[in-house]
């Protein structure tokens, strides 16, 4: 049996043009994962996140949509508007690590305050059927509070609990902790599912190794990096597939479409194009030398013929 393996949510990466792009030419990912919808200062839910979980944006397979929320009225909001439009599962967001976030109870922030998690689950359930899971680092000031959190959480319904191997104030620096992940595991009756650098196939066999009763992994940078990484794994191969070139080009252009079609703003556009590529680049020997060529670009036409050409530039 294959282990399952699942894209990250990323903020700012892995919206609904890099899913439709991804599931058009590229396969072997399980679940996709929306980046959180968030509440707004006056307690309505912020625009973006809700466009990129609208049904008519997400043809292919229906995303799992992730919130942000510190306590069960605000989760509720998001829930109901979520499961109105279709959804029949959301995840909870307790991994952001960044400190504007979390000093406000949200993301990582809560994780030292493990009877408020449970009390808004409880709340939340009360009045709500959705399905819920949880995506969560392992503490905010270290890897500690997850020791406390997940007993806690074996009497709530949950789908799944999705494991950062690192804390808040690491970021997305240093190391995950690998020792700590490994205390989890008989810690929780819950579905697991470990994220957090895996970056290459290597990488997946190491860890496969050393947590053989894990079968569900997330990936988020390293498919941003190397979108092929997902297909690799199933592979268990090493090498990019013969035909990366071309798939890859095919991909680069549709996800350049679809930006196109829902904005006029090329300066934008080209902007967002130069982000990706700063993982993109990394996939490549002469990676450098063609991110600097994609930061020179002065139109879109430009970069689509950056794009047209990327096979004789590799």
């Amino acid at each position: 049996m294959r282990d399952l393996l699942h894209l990250a949510p990323l903020q700012s990466f892995t919206d609904f043009h890099f899913r439709n792009a991804f599931q058009a030419v590229l396969g072997d990912v399980n679940r996709f994962y929306a980046p959180y919808l968030k509440m707004a200062f006056d307690g309505s839910i912020k625009e973006g996140p809700k466009f990129d979980v609208l049904p008519q944006n997400n043809p292919f397979e229906k995303v799992v949509p992730q919130l942000m929320a510190c306590s069960a009225a605000e989760f509720l909001i998001m829930a109901n508007y979520l499961e109105n439009i279709g959804y029949d599962e959301v995840n909870w967001n307790l991994g952001c690590p960044y400190p504007m976030v979390a000093k406000r109870d949200l993301g990582s922030g809560i994780l030292n305050k493990p009877s408020k998690i449970i009390s808004i689950l409880d709340e939340v359930q009360k009045q709500t059927s959705i399905k819920i899971g949880i995506k969560m680092r392992m503490g905010y000031e270290d890897t500690s509070d997850i020791l406390s959190i997940l007993p806690a959480l074996n009497n709530i319904d949950l789908s799944e609990i999705i494991i950062h191997a690192r804390f808040g104030k690491q970021l997305y620096n240093g190391t995950c902790d690998l020792d700590r992940f490994g205390e989890c595991i008989p810690l929780s009756k819950h579905q697991l599912i470990y994220n957090g650098d895996i970056n290459s196939v290597a990488d997946f066999r190491r860890l496969k190794k050393l947590f053989p009763s894990i079968t569900q992994w997330m990936i988020g940078r390293g498919a941003i990096s190397n979108p092929f990484i997902f297909e690799m794994i199933q592979d268990d191969s090493e090498e990019l597939p013969d035909d990366f070139v071309i798939v890859f080009k095919e991909f680069l252009s549709l996800l350049l479409e679809s930006y196109l079609h829902h904005s006029n703003n090329h300066g934008n556009i080209l902007l967002k194009m130069c982000h990706y590529w700063e993982y993109f680049a990394l996939n490549f020997q002469n990676g450098k030398k063609l991110n600097r060529i994609v930061k020179k670009s002065k139109s879109v036409s430009e970069y689509s013929n950056f794009i047209a050409n990327l096979d004789s530039l590799i």
